[in-house]
């Protein structure tokens, strides 16, 4: 028994240095000088064009455009574009404002022994509360923004700009529903039948177009004051 231990003992020995000898005789991976210092990409070189274009959209006098006047927030534009900018904003409001009094006057009937009355709905009511509502908040959040950042210009910049694409786009809107109007006459006029178009005036087809046409709206002014409330963090 004694000399079968003493073997157990001796071949647990030679199985431990032969495990230290195969651990001291492992290779170790060599680290090569790629892993060492990665491989570090080289920068795009510009363009002459490329160059051009980005100074060409640098110095250009935005009107219409305040999603450019974001992008390009840290150029100053030049007085005359500031005065410019300045100039086209009052007249937008001008018109939008003049535009509505004309509707809200043209919606004045007088009725014998009744008096004078209004023929505008709820709805025409929250189409004007909501583009009050929109503008409202475009211009705090933009307050918030610029004393956070604040930043030359870019207050006139961005207001001008986006009342001036909430009127460029109420015209396009306006003017396609000419063009339709004037097109389903001249229809009327060459097929010699009588459409009746009093539809668009009155009763519930006239309650659901001036629902559609507000609706329009509503979502042309919250796009064109989308960017006043954007972060100006860099």
């Amino acid at each position: 028994m004694e000399t079968s231990q003493f073997v157990s003992e001796d071949e647990y020995s030679s199985e431990t240095q032969t495990t230290t000898s195969a651990s001291k005789n492992q290779v170790e991976p060599e680290i090569t000088s790629e892993q060492k210092n990665p491989p570090v990409t080289k920068k795009l070189e510009q363009l002459p064009r490329e160059s051009e274009f980005l100074n060409r959209h640098r110095k250009k006098t935005r009107l219409c455009d305040p999603k450019g006047v974001y992008e390009f927030r840290h150029i100053e534009p030049r007085w005359y574009q500031s005065f410019l900018q300045l100039i086209t904003m009052l007249m937008s409001l001008s018109s939008m404002v003049g535009l509505y009094y004309v509707g809200y006057q043209e919606s004045k009937e007088s009725l014998v022994g009744i008096g004078e009355v209004s023929t505008l709905t709820w709805i025409d009511a929250i189409q004007v509360i909501s583009i009050i509502a929109i503008i409202f908040m475009a211009i705090k959040n933009l307050g918030k923004q610029l004393k956070v950042h604040p930043q030359k210009s870019y207050r006139l910049a961005i207001l001008a700009n986006s009342f001036n694409l909430m009127w460029l786009n109420n015209f396009r809107l306006l003017l396609a529903l000419a063009l339709l109007f004037f097109a389903m006459i001249g229809m009327q006029e060459q097929s010699y039948e009588s459409f009746d178009l009093e539809f668009l005036v009155e009763g519930a087809a006239a309650d659901l177009f001036d629902a559609i046409l507000s609706f329009f709206i509503v979502i042309i002014c919250l796009r064109s004051f989308r960017f006043c409330g954007k972060e100006l963090a860099e």
